[in-house]
């Protein structure tokens, strides 16, 4: 799936933004997000009252916005109707799910408010939430009990996560290996990567109950249900015997030691264990977006590629390689010895 960046857009757009306005231009962007507004719009010209009505926008409201999503390049107006532009209908249409689109802007809405204090955060240490006298957000608890949230995360991290499968299926040697587990898998999307690129392998993904509902109609899309399996779990309780490849990969962990441990337990001699993150650089410049992510988090910290380098070595893991794989990911492999 395609990011939609500012070098996207037109440099006449870019010439009006400067760096404030730029965080209130891009609010308004989130809001057209967040009322699905290029949606009701794909190939449609509207009126201003038929769009406002549609959208659910206010009067009062809809020349300003509407005219401040022109400016910024994502509408047209011909004559007294109203279109997306091509940049709109690629970006915010053609290459990004329904999905996408339900989950990406309400967690954009969240930064905000977090971010809304960060001069507080920043002096006084504590979390936004204090602050803003809110209850922290706990993705894990709502994937356990929202079942349609789940099933629109799960799908939205399939769609998203595309290039790092397509790149690690490129990068990662397994002939040799049978059975993957994919520990906290969400979708599957790397699984399936693997499994299209090895007609061997098999795999198995570990979640959440609700999560592999959905997992379970992504490899049925992908007509691989005889070589990918499903099977509900709790990583932090316990990792299952019988697999010569363990994959994490865009997992919440903070600290790799203790899971580490658990998978050396289980692979057998000559298996291998594979890490695919946000791994930090060590002056934690990079990845900037997941800097900004940490910054607003109880957890303060990414781990850097260093450090997981060196937490493999103390497990116990030997051939220990760090590998860049797209956009901020990183990939780490090690082999526990024969």
């Amino acid at each position: 799936m395609k990011r939609f960046t500012l070098d996207k857009l037109p440099k006449k757009v870019l010439a009006k933004l400067d760096l404030e306005t730029v965080f209130m231009a891009s609010r308004i962007v989130v809001a057209a997000e967040k009322l699905q507004l290029f949606r009701k719009l794909d190939k449609k010209a509207l009126t201003m009252d038929e769009l406002g009505r549609r959208v659910g926008i206010h009067r009062r409201h809809r020349p300003v916005f509407f005219g401040l999503l022109i400016a910024l390049g994502l509408l047209k107006k011909q004559g007294n109707r109203y279109r997306n532009s091509a940049l709109a209908e690629k970006y915010f249409v053609n290459h990004r799910p329904i999905e996408w689109t339900k989950i990406y802007s309400s967690h954009c809405i969240g930064e905000y408010k977090a971010y809304s204090v960060l001069e507080e955060v920043l002096t006084s240490g504590k979390h936004h939430t204090e602050i803003l006298g809110t209850k922290p957000s706990d993705y894990l608890k709502v994937l356990a009990s929202d079942a349609v949230w789940a099933r629109d995360f799960t799908w939205m991290l399939y769609h998203y996560h595309q290039v790092e499968a397509k790149a690690m299926a490129s990068k990662l040697d397994l002939r040799g290996y049978r059975n993957l587990l994919d520990v906290g898998g969400g979708s599957g999307v790397m699984s399936i990567a693997l499994a299209q690129k090895y007609p061997r392998l098999k795999a198995c993904i570990l979640d959440t109950e609700l999560v592999i509902r959905a997992t379970k109609k992504i490899i049925r899309k992908n007509g691989l249900s005889g070589r990918v399996k499903t099977m509900v779990g709790d990583m932090h309780k316990e990792i299952p015997e019988g697999f010569d490849v363990i994959m994490l990969c865009d997992v919440d962990v903070t600290d790799y030691t203790d899971i580490l441990k658990a998978i050396y337990d289980r692979l057998p001699p000559g298996g291998l264990v594979v890490l695919a993150e946000e791994f930090a650089s060590e002056d934690c410049s990079e990845p900037m977006r997941g800097m900004l992510l940490v910054l607003r988090s109880k957890r303060f910290w990414l781990t850097t590629r260093k450090q997981v380098a060196a937490v493999l070595k103390k497990t116990g893991f030997k051939h220990v390689k760090g590998q860049y794989l797209c956009r901020d990911t990183w990939m780490f492999t090690g082999r526990k010895p024969a």
